[in-house]
């Protein structure tokens, strides 16, 4: 009896250390691209999947915040890899924040690429909002939950290396489209 006391205690120290230790690896991560504003008002961005762990994700969920008298509409369209993959990017919402739902009637792993088109009609006389992304999760085709963070691209040409941490552009782009 003392020896597995012994031993539970021991597993309740250790276990959230090697559970803080194995999210260290988690690579898989959803990146917003910097924001394209047309003469309308309408902002257009890309929401991106990278996972370069073990096992990509068969489905993600994301939601998107902002301000409610910043942004009038927000919409999302599946991206080329959703598409690829068989499933579709379900979404609702109120003012201020849009849940959104990467699933398919398939056991299909979702590809590294844009999974999201996403187009945000500024409120009149708005020239900039910010979108943040929250809530973010992803599972297996086997349903097991994988680690999953956000990231923003904050210029145009930053990069994401596959520990999905942004990089800076090199020289002389930072301006370019």
């Amino acid at each position: 009896m003392i020896c597995s006391r012994f031993a539970a205690q021991k597993a309740r120290y250790w276990l959230p250390i090697l559970f803080g230790i194995s999210g260290l690896n988690a690579q898989t991560c959803l990146v917003l691209s910097p924001v394209v504003i047309a003469a309308d008002g309408t902002a257009s961005m890309d929401l991106s999947l990278y996972s370069s762990s073990g096992e990509p994700p068969a489905a993600v969920q994301w939601t998107f915040r902002y301000p409610a008298s910043s942004i009038s509409r927000l919409t999302v369209d599946d991206g080329p890899v959703l598409t690829s993959a068989g499933k579709t990017a379900i979404c609702a919402g109120d003012a201020a924040a849009y849940n959104c739902l990467a699933v398919g009637g398939n056991a299909k792993a979702i590809a590294n690429g844009v999974i999201a088109k996403v187009i945000a009609v500024l409120a009149p006389g708005v020239n900039t909002a910010a979108i943040q992304i929250s809530n973010t999760l992803a599972s297996s085709a086997a349903g097991y939950s994988i680690p999953i963070s956000s990231r923003i691209m904050p210029v145009r040409g930053a990069n994401v290396s596959s520990d999905c941490r942004l990089h800076p552009p090199p020289k002389g782009t930072a301006g370019s489209k």
